[in-house]
């Protein structure tokens, strides 16, 4: 990243400007065109204060920026004596007129903004205008037709100056290195990429982030001295206020009581002549050195960068630009975590689910034929079919376990269909066996095939409701009816046992209304002595 420094630019400009205007008059003998001796000497003095500005932009950033106002004025004051040296009917190209007045112009906009650009245009116009009309009182051979010109073409020079500064960014960009590794795990490669920005943004030889996290009780302080990494836990009464406290990004001079604050919301630079009360910047020995505060969901800190080379008010911007893109990314770092916490939390409750209507259900459904089983056997029958049945159960819900392990391993393939009433007719078949309970389907038409994931969810349901309807209702009988109506499934499970005991929130078979609202359908459940209707709506397109 390209740090800019617009101090020297400034200064190093206006000084060059300044010796060509005077070598100008020097070898052109038909310049200036009155007072001489008193136009050399003016000029004169003026470049030696430009050598001497750009000697103080060089060495100190403070003097830089607090002369900076008074070197627009002095060359507000030179351009106007130039016009005075300069001007005559004959000096279309000799004057510095253009010159002068866009070093200004372009001097306001890059050193401050839009409104110093307005400030400075409305003085060179007004005073222009008002030199202009006195020297031509005084008898001054000037040209009015081409005054009045030039003067608008500074009227546009200014315009478009004030539009560029009034469009240009008033931030600087600053882009973090996206961390490898698992998003929402990646915190303290964030950590360690804020400072190889801070350290390849400044060219700094000591930089560090100290961070109080919202979980945590400690202070995290990261820092980096001649490229040697150090990480230190601090605790929480050390520096716990100050970095929950806001605080503008910020170049101070800690020996000296300077400090150049940013104000956002004014688009400029506030000037202070006075100490910085950061036991921070005292902790990690801070002379001359910038600080700017991060700000995220996870926690608040700041950044500090000293002992950089050539600092200046430019830099200001650039690390306010690198404290919100390192909060941008701890806030992405926590919404990736809060993200995989809930797919986690979702993956869980969905194998829950399954496992309780699937495994949990058919261990219940086995203890059951057992006890039967265990009666057949007290009474003198044969227990081989029935055993045979009971292993070919075991078989079957070993392989529809499998199934369910290999779909959680790959992922199910959505775009697959299959037979929604085929498999229904599979499932009820062998639930009666298992329960030893009669199973009836009725379909309505004939529906369309759904996808794989949306027909193991049906069965998931129907199973469900038929191993409550048998263990708990007591019921001979299950009726499952299949109608598909404008793509939406409606399904319906009637049974004839004693019912719900309530029809309370309590009541509800938790896992059916969980996997029915994870799918987005609708439930509704009718419970007398006479038995349960469970009526369930499906979408049949996508799931939810």
């Amino acid at each position: 990243m390209r740090r800019r420094n617009t101090g020297r630019v400034v200064a190093t400009g206006r000084a060059i400007l300044a010796l060509a205007f005077l070598l100008a008059l020097v070898l052109d003998p038909t310049v200036p065109v009155r007072d001489s001796a008193l136009g050399y000497s003016l000029l004169s003095a003026y470049t030696l204060w430009t050598a001497a500005l750009m000697v103080l932009a060089w060495r100190s950033w403070w003097f830089d920026f607090r002369l900076a106002p008074a070197a627009q004025a002095i060359d507000i004051a030179i351009f106007i004596a130039a016009v005075y040296f300069t001007e005559s009917r004959y000096t279309e190209f000799q004057s510095p007129f253009l010159a002068l007045a866009a070093f200004l112009l372009v001097v306001a906009m890059v050193r401050w903004n839009w409104r110093a650009t307005v400030v400075t245009a409305i003085v060179l116009l007004f005073t222009n205008l008002l030199f202009g009309m006195i020297l031509y009182s005084w008898g001054v051979d000037i040209d009015p037709y081409r005054f009045v010109r030039r003067t608008i073409y500074m009227i546009l020079l200014a315009s478009m100056l004030i539009w560029l500064s009034m469009s240009r960014s008033t931030g600087r960009l600053a882009v973090l290195p996206e961390p490898t590794g698992i998003p929402g795990k990646r915190r303290d490669l964030v950590f360690d990429g804020a400072l190889n920005l801070l350290v390849q943004s400044f060219g700094a030889r000591n930089v560090a982030f100290a961070f109080a996290s919202s979980e945590e009780p400690w202070i995290d302080l990261r820092r980096m001295d001649d490229g040697v990494p150090d990480r230190q836990r601090l605790s929480p009464e050390t520096f716990a206020e100050e970095l929950l406290a806001p605080l503008p990004t910020m170049l101070i001079d800690m020996k000296r009581s300077r400090q150049l604050i940013e104000t956002p919301a004014d688009d400029a630079i506030e000037v202070r002549a006075e100490q910085l009360d950061s036991r921070l910047a005292t902790y990690l020995g801070v002379e001359t050195g910038m600080i700017a505060s991060v700000r995220s969901v996870m926690g608040s800190g700041h950044l500090v960068v000293w002992n950089a080379h050539a600092l200046s008010f430019d830099d200001i911007g650039l690390m306010s630009a690198i404290a919100r893109e390192v909060g941008q990314a701890l806030d992405r770092e926590e919404m990736a975590l809060l993200a995989r916490t809930a797919a986690e939390t979702g993956i869980r409750h969905a194998v829950a689910r399954d496992l309780h209507d699937s495994v949990a259900q058919f261990l219940a459904g086995t203890l059951f034929r057992l006890e039967a089983l265990r009666r057949w056997i007290r009474e003198g029958n044969d227990p081989e079919g029935e055993i045979d049945s009971i292993k070919n159960a075991l078989r079957r819900e070993q392989g529809q376990l499998r199934l369910l392990i290999e779909r959680l391993r790959r992922g199910q393939d959505s775009d697959r269909r299959t037979d929604i009433a085929e498999e229904l007719r599979d499932l009820l078949a062998e639930a009666g066996a298992h329960w030893h309970i009669s199973t009836e389907l009725v379909l309505t038409g004939a529906p369309e095939p759904v996808s794989v994931q949306l027909s193991h969810e049906i069965r998931q349901l129907v199973r469900e409701a038929i191993a409550n309807a048998a263990r708990h209702g007591k019921c001979s009988k299950v009726l499952v009816s299949l109608t598909e109506d404008v793509g939406e499934l409606r399904l319906s499970i009637t049974d004839d046992g004693v019912g719900f005991p309530t029809l309370g929130n309590a009541a509800r078979p938790r896992s059916i209304s969980e996997r029915v609202e994870a799918l987005g359908g609708s439930f509704r459940l009718d419970s007398s002595r006479g038995g349960a209707r469970l009526e369930i709506a499906l979408r049949s397109g996508e799931l939810a």
